[in-house]
């Protein structure tokens, strides 16, 4: 997957006075930003990732333990790292596409709060920022953002993607175990709300007075289908850092026990049905029947998932 345009490298650090006015324009904003000070820290527990009762998890010295969930937490707050990027690009493509004076207005407010967004997870702890290091499911919304139509736009990034994160970014407050990434998720979820609501209503209007053309229904079942691929892999994650310690020796018997242990097909299919839930609101009936026909938002069973992770982990 090409890197989209919309990921940009940061500024040198001896660029200090655009860097303080940055700064000084942020706190304009009500940005009470501190020092990052938390490094090697896990934000969230075993059982956040649903690991306590795998064998293979117990099987791992406290010390391993500690640098999967370090590892992974890290992860979590890159990828979100990397999605508020691409949001803030997303709402300038849409504050040039807008139809109206006011929903240009909105839009200025979304890049506001997704660059709020940005730096208030970059202030929690140090993460690979790193462009070659982009997380895939990061590289494929900066994709849709950069290439699909409006309606694909609004369907996958604002209703979709933006609902999903309502659901996710709650858990992750709510589970967290540090205060202030606690406090960061909530504060951002405020916001996703009026995004997601915003999707909705857009979405509604285009699809009243335009419809969906057979080439705009197409291109949305395309990054339907990979999104939901992403979803059906989701303890990709976790899977590849447990078999990381294991040191190369990790064999497809042993991750089919830790995907049965740590109930990755019901999990997943939990998470594919919010899918289906925030798309039957907004979709068309007929479009619907289509994703449902051609299996898109099936989950895998556990041999097909075992098969696929085992592809790139093992």
């Amino acid at each position: 997957m090409k890197l989209p345009n919309l990921f940009l490298e940061n500024l040198a650090r001896d660029n200090k006075e655009f860097l303080n006015l940055l700064d000084l324009t942020a706190k304009v904003h009500g940005e009470n930003r501190q020092p990052v000070g938390k490094t090697d820290q896990a934000f969230w527990n075993e059982d956040f990732f649903h690991l306590r009762d795998s064998s293979i998890w117990k099987s791992l010295t406290d010390e391993k333990k500690k640098q999967v969930l370090v590892k992974l937490s890290q992860k979590i707050l890159q990828e979100a790292y990397f999605i508020e990027c691409a949001g803030m690009a997303y709402a300038g493509k849409m504050n040039l596409a807008a139809k109206s004076k006011e929903e240009r207005a909105f839009f200025c407010f979304v890049g506001e709060e997704e660059a709020k967004h940005l730096r208030l997870i970059e202030s929690l702890t140090n993460f690979n920022t790193t462009l070659s290091d982009i997380p895939s499911f990061a590289l494929l919304i900066g994709e849709i953002i950069q290439e699909a139509s409006k309606p694909s736009h609004l369907l996958m990034i604002q209703i979709l993607l933006e609902g999903w994160g309502l659901h996710y970014y709650k858990s992750l407050a709510k589970a967290s175990m540090d205060e202030d990434v606690a406090n960061a998720f909530k504060s951002i979820l405020k916001d996703e709300i009026r995004h997601h609501s915003a999707g909705v209503l857009l979405f509604s209007s285009h699809k009243t007075h335009l419809g969906l053309t057979s080439v705009e229904v197409a291109e949305f079942m395309d990054y339907l289908e990979r999104v939901a691929f992403m979803v059906k892999i989701g303890p990709y994650g976790s899977c590849e850092e447990i078999f990381k310690q294991l040191e190369g020796h990790g064999t497809p018997e042993q991750l089919e026990t830790l995907l049965t242990e740590t109930e990755a097909v019901r999990k997943t299919s939990d998470k594919l049905e919010i899918l289906e839930q925030l798309l039957c609101k907004s979709l068309p009936d007929e479009v619907m029947k289509s994703i449902r026909e051609k299996g898109i938002l099936k989950p895998l069973n556990l041999k097909e998932m075992t098969q696929v992770l085992a592809q790139s982990i093992l």
